[in-house]
């Protein structure tokens, strides 16, 4: 929540142009250093060390997010830089689904990946109630060592530095590793990652009698979703510092509250469907719907009406706040909703709208695969969901800067409605997995 902030703060050549592209450059490591973690996974028959180098990683990211005032110029590059080894860094973590399906039976399967899930949901609490606790700190805080300080934007990466080395402790004295398989087992195992053994996967995948139209259907719906996540992510922090020229630690502030209601919010929504059997009552096709109508009200009532919008306050050369005309040159004729209105919406969109629609459409899109072997299809569900989570940053940095929130929210508004319509056209054929 706080890399806008600090990069705007240290570095006042980066602008959300900028920001977007590094957001999108660690998300496409991401995807790629998962595949590499999964092939390491696989032929090494090893958990515990690809997960130990997660963390390594991330200590490593953390030290140089941690030293990155100590370079004089091109401070965004740096932190660029940290972007990219945290994306890597997480990317660790991916494989412990397959953990948790080897470990797991058929009827536990659920719970425990639910249980993986939960500690997502957890994070997302968690998380911010860390960054809110050193809002009292702001920036340029307190010096440690030369140009390493500790303040609001710094803290929680210091505890982050520190929780490597409980999870390492973790991963190294609790984490039990997978039996390891016979020789033949692991020889004829390992030609499926290999090229030939994945064109042999995907020419078995072609001569399958799928329901093709309903499968392309959900990857579209995939990324619909998913581009109203990646301008979320990406821009919030940049809208409330340039349209209502906010500090970065009262942005820092907001973002954590904000995020700590979206994580409980979350938490109910898995609960529901956890112990309330919330799937049972509420048809898939219908609670994405519903999801999709909760990101359409996102665009709708925290747009920029003008009868109920304010202009952006003038900025203010001397604190660098506001909305700069010489980087946005729609500054001076742009309005922003109220700020209240905003939260509020992210807030819905992220607490109930992601996770129902989430949980919704991976459940329909598992029933329309049915009994098959289902890791081809569900990485073809990955690589969409990757498409938006790589290009989005660019795309939405790049229409923000360029033409100001209203021309995104219409755009993204309109690829919305257009979703939505494709999936209510598509009701009938959908009922059979709901």
């Amino acid at each position: 929540m706080s890399e806008w902030p600090y990069m705007n703060e240290i570095d006042k050549e980066a602008d959300a142009q900028f920001f977007g592209a590094a957001t999108a450059a660690s998300k496409m490591f991401h995807a790629l250093a998962a595949l590499v973690f999964a092939v390491w996974c696989h032929r090494y028959q090893s958990f515990r060390k690809p997960l130990v180098a997660g963390r390594i990683i991330a200590f490593g990211a953390c030290m140089l997010y941690l030293c990155v005032e100590m370079f004089d110029n091109g401070r965004r590059y740096v932190m660029a830089l940290c972007y990219i080894l945290f994306g890597i860094a997480a990317s660790s973590s991916t494989i412990l689904r397959a953990y948790v399906a080897a470990i797991s039976s058929h009827a536990d399967r659920p719970k425990a990946y639910s249980g993986l899930n939960a500690a997502t949901m957890i994070s997302i609490i968690v998380g911010p109630i860390i960054q809110a606790l050193f809002f009292w700190i702001p920036y340029p805080g307190y010096q440690i060592i030369g140009s390493i300080k500790f303040h609001i934007y710094s803290a929680p990466i210091w505890v982050a530095a520190l929780t490597n080395f409980v999870s390492v402790a973790i991963i190294c004295c609790i984490f039990k590793e997978l039996p390891r398989r016979a020789k033949s087992q692991l020889k004829k195992d390992t030609s499926v990652m290999s090229f030939s053994g994945i064109k042999a996967r995907f020419e078995k995948v072609g001569q399958m009698n799928l329901n093709w139209p309903t499968i392309v259907l959900c990857w579209i719906q995939k990324m619909n979703s998913t581009l109203s996540i990646v301008t979320i992510t990406t821009l919030t922090s940049v809208i409330l510092m340039n349209n209502y020229g906010w500090s970065g630690s009262h942005t820092v502030v907001a973002m954590s509250v904000t995020m700590i209601i979206v994580g409980i919010l979350a938490v109910l929504i898995t609960c529901l469907y956890f112990f309330c059997n919330l799937g049972k009552y509420l048809q898939q096709r219908f609670a994405f719907l519903i999801g999709l109508v909760i990101f359409l009200s996102m665009y709708f009532f925290s747009f920029p009406w003008e009868p109920v919008s304010n202009p952006l306050p003038s900025y203010n050369s001397t604190a660098d706040l506001g909305c700069n005309p010489t980087i946005y040159p729609w500054c001076e004729t742009a309005s922003a909703p109220a700020a209240p209105l905003l939260l509020i919406v992210i807030g819905l969109v992220m607490g109930v709208g992601i996770p129902l629609s989430f949980v919704a459409l991976d459940s329909i899109y598992s029933k329309v695969l049915g009994p098959i072997n289902q890791s081809v299809m569900q990485g073809a569900m990955i690589v969409a969901e990757d498409i938006i989570l790589i290009a989005g940053p660019i795309y939405t940095s790049s229409l923000y800067t360029h033409f100001g929130l209203g021309t995104l929210w219409t755009v993204n508004g309109i690829i919305v409605v257009i979703g939505t319509i494709v999936w209510i056209l598509n009701m009938k054929r959908l009922k059979q997995y709901s």
